[in-house]
Order: structure tokens, then sequence, then C-alpha cells
């Protein structure tokens, strides 16, 4: 054998030596879950071998993350409404800032601050630095003059920055119920959310209720409460398509935005009036982000589009169990290559 041959075959043999190894891994669903008993009290210990979990009514072998085997890091995105008739809610909502890497996000957790009102802003991009949340949350500004509060359109924003944010993604939205003004309709929203898996939390406020006892200067001209919405109720019965209510409603323009995308999603709505209300759904948001239950399965490579999910505790029917219900597989993004 030549010499040239002889250096080809071991450059061959040295590549083949240090090349990397690529394996495909299917992508993962993670579903929070919370479950209560009794007078709201946390069920903990629960095992893998507790939960049911279907996905488009199949059964799925699930791992289970908690508080004692170590739960995700948090990504949140805080939308914050700033529209005029705002004004008087921001007053109360500027003290939270200090509260949010303390008790919800943690030393590893992340959170991030914009506003909406006809515009979307941004003060502050994902950062786990208390004092750059804290000042992002004290500086929010209502917009006078401005009736709009694109909370649909900010959504799907955020849901857009959060597409390789790790860990467990939440929305919090601090706002009225209603959107004002946005071009995405609730069906384009609620699908950005459970296509990235963000689980969304509100802390929503009415802003004729937060008017009163305001200053007369303070109010830009505020509107009438709006009447009750449809999906103010309680959760929907057993055997309904609960997603797809959603959906409809949506679409004749009836939904509460953010009680029905928190349902959708797994989370809680924390309505509030006064400053002491708005501080505790951040302890009570703090207190149910630390006490989930994480499930995790492979995500089904062969079946895009919607998938309904329903979660259980085997034996259990007293219990109260709060989840993601849906996800969605993306028809090229079903398996990835990692080194």
């Amino acid at each position: 054998m030549g010499r040239a041959a002889v250096c080809v075959v071991c450059l061959q043999g040295w590549m083949a030596g240090q090349q990397p190894a690529f394996r495909v891994q299917s992508k993962v669903v993670q579903v929070p879950v919370s479950v209560t008993g009794r007078h709201g009290r946390r069920v903990t210990g629960l095992q893998a071998s507790d939960f049911s979990v279907l996905d488009n009514g199949e059964e799925q072998q699930i791992t289970v993350d908690d508080l004692g085997s170590g739960l995700p890091p948090i990504s949140l995105a805080i939308l914050i409404q700033t529209s005029g008739i705002s004004m008087p809610a921001l007053t109360k909502i500027r003290r939270i800032g200090g509260m949010i890497q303390p008790l919800v996000i943690g030393a590893r957790g992340q959170a991030a601050v914009a506003t909406f009102d006809h515009r979307i802003t941004w003060l502050q991009d994902f950062t786990s630095d208390d004092d750059k949340i804290s000042a992002a949350v004290k500086n929010v500004a209502a917009s006078p003059g401005s009736d709009q509060a694109r909370m649909l359109d900010a959504i799907v924003e955020a849901a857009s920055r959060m597409e390789h944010s790790p860990g467990r993604k939440m929305l919090l939205l601090i706002s009225e119920s209603r959107d004002r003004g946005s071009e995405t309709i609730f069906q384009e929203a609620l699908q950005a959310v459970e296509t990235q898996g963000i689980e969304v939390f509100g802390a929503h406020y009415s802003a004729f209720a937060t008017s009163l006892g305001a200053k007369p200067k303070d109010l830009p001209g505020l509107p009438p409460s709006p009447p009750d919405d449809p999906t103010d109720g309680p959760p929907s019965a057993p055997g309904i398509d609960f997603t797809a209510m959603l959906r409809e409603l949506g679409r004749l323009g009836k939904t509460n935005a953010v009680q029905a995308l928190t349902r959708a999603t797994g989370g809680i709505d924390y309505p509030f009036l006064r400053e002491r209300e708005i501080e505790s759904s951040i302890e009570r948001l703090g207190a149910e982000v630390h006490n989930q239950y994480v499930l995790s399965f492979p995500q089904r490579k062969d079946a895009p589009g919607l998938h309904q999910i329903d979660v259980s505790v085997a034996g259990r029917g007293d219990l109260e169990v709060r989840w993601r219900r849906a996800y969605w597989v993306e028809p090229q993004g079903s398996f990835w290559l990692r080194q």
C-alpha cells in the first residue's frame, strides 16, 4: 500500500473515532398539573403510577417531576395593560415588581416585562436580575387617550419570543379580562400558547371598579363595566370538548380571554381590586407554580395538528386536577438531531 493510501486510511480511522455521535430524539410534551383536595389543599407525594394521561385518547407512559425531585426552571413573560383606562390599576401594579424573582421564578428562572395598549412595548427582555425586573414593573406608565388594549396581539408576540426559552414557560396577564383592538383573533392566541407549551396565569381587574375612589383627574373616561361572560362559570362538565367550546366562543367574540386562556392551559386567574389583592395574587401564583407536578411524555410524531390532553388521578374522583388541555405537533418539527 502506498504512503498516500496509508495516510487516507489513517485519516478515515481518526475521523471515525473523533466524529460526534448524533442520535434522533423525540420532543417531550411537558404538562404542568395542579392537584388539590378539600378546601383547596395541595395534594403532594403522587407518583407517575397515580396519574392517567391520555393523548387524543391514547394512554401515555409518563415521568413526573415535583418539588421533591426538582422542577424545571421557569421562563415567565409578564404582560401589563397600560391603556388610559388602566391608570388607577397601575398605581397598585407597580408595587409587585420586587415579588417576581423571590416568589415566582426563583434563582434559576427568568422573566421579561412588556406593556400593551395601542402598541406593544418590551420594557425588559428575559433576565434573572431582580433589580431589572423590579425596575421594569415600577416604570410602567399609562398611555393617556389610548382606549386600546391589544392583549391577543401581545400574547402572540410573547409566545414567539418564548420559542427557545428553557424550562417551564409561563405567561402572566395583568389586565382587563377582554381584548380591545387586536388584529389577532382568540383562536390564534390560543394556538400560539398551545404550540409553545405556555401556561397562562391572569391577574385581571375591572377598569370601572378600580376607578372607584380614584381622583377624577386620573380617570380618562372609563367605559361601563362589561357584562358577564358565558365562560365565567365553573369548568365544563365531563364529556364536553372544553377546547372546542373555547374556540367557538372566541369565534363568536364572546370569550373572557383571560379566564379562557388560563383554563385551557392549566393556569389560574386571580382577579383583584385593591393593592393588597394584587400582592396576594403574586403570592398565590408563587405557591402554585412551585407546588405543581410536571408530567412528561414523548410527543407523537405520527399525528400532526392539535392534540387533546386528558389527565386524571386514578381512583381519586374527589380531587380537583388542573392541567394543560392541548398541544400542537408541527409536521416538520416532530424530530430533531441533538449531539
